[in-house]
């Protein structure tokens, strides 16, 4: 990769000029966020553009991850951002790094944030971004299916990476490759079965989440089905206790009418 010293160019400057200041603005209050914020972000924006593959962002905001400064602010700088693009086969050349440049780098500052990124790749625009008004019981659907597809996926994926660095201490024996191997031994005998659960039920909240936002008048109606049946339950429930309690009174009642009745016998 290369060291590039760009100026603004008057392609970058028409794209802010149409986003207006206030989006700039609130771009930078964006990307301030974490990576994940960011990533969540930009998918409830695009909620119903993503549906059922929501995955594949999450993916690429994995990927964007391995090319940032650990400890830093999330963003890459030029050299790292050449990089990323260079092994995504989107920037082979400093003239065509430059190019892409252009059109990431929307604040100008010569860094490229996870959603200056996500914006260029899927071709959409901060007005695109900052306008959208998804439907509120759409985007839940999403964030559940999504922090299913985290917590599942993430969670092996560390364990694996244990088990990877685990295994080369053990190899490269020592003092430390005695504990190394029992912990090894237990991450290997790990249920299986759980994982295999887990996916499934984070493909169903994914599968979910696709249905919903693909018929989103259907979903509409199911849901305001689920709430008036759930209404229905506890009314019944209230009811159901209401009763109990008048009829516990009633033979409290009776019990002290017939206990004042023998009083008189």
């Amino acid at each position: 990769p290369h060291s590039i010293n760009m100026a603004s160019s008057s392609s970058s400057a028409a794209a802010a000029a149409d986003a207006g200041g206030d989006y700039l603005d609130r771009l930078r209050t964006v990307t301030a966020m974490t990576i994940d914020e960011q990533a969540k972000n930009f998918l409830r924006a695009f909620v119903t553009e993503f549906a059922g593959k929501f995955e594949k962002v999450l993916d690429e905001v994995e990927e964007f991850k391995t090319y940032t400064t650990p400890g830093g602010d999330g963003q890459l700088d030029e050299a790292q951002t050449h990089y990323f693009l260079e092994k995504k086969g989107e920037a082979a050349t400093v003239v065509a790094f430059r190019e892409k440049m252009r059109l990431i780098d929307l604040d100008f500052n010569k860094r490229v944030s996870i959603t200056e990124y996500l914006l260029f790749r899927y071709k959409k625009t901060l007005k695109e971004m900052f306008e959208a008004k998804p439907s509120a019981h759409l985007i839940k659907q999403l964030e559940e299916a999504i922090e299913k597809y985290l917590s599942v996926f993430r969670v092996k994926k560390e364990r694996e990476d244990r088990i990877t660095q685990l295994e080369a201490t053990v190899a490269a024996g020592g003092p430390g490759a005695a504990k190394a191997k029992s912990e090894l031994m237990g991450l290997k005998m790990h249920d299986s079965a759980k994982d295999t659960k887990d996916e499934i039920g984070a493909m169903a909240a994914k599968l979910k989440a696709k249905r919903a936002l693909a018929n989103p008048e259907e979903e509409n109606k199911r849901q305001q089905e689920e709430a008036f049946k759930e209404e229905q339950a506890r009314l019944e429930e209230e009811k159901r206790k209401k009763d109990a309690e008048d009829k516990r009174a009633k033979e409290e009642s009776r019990k002290k009418m017939q206990e004042r009745s023998k009083l008189w016998q």
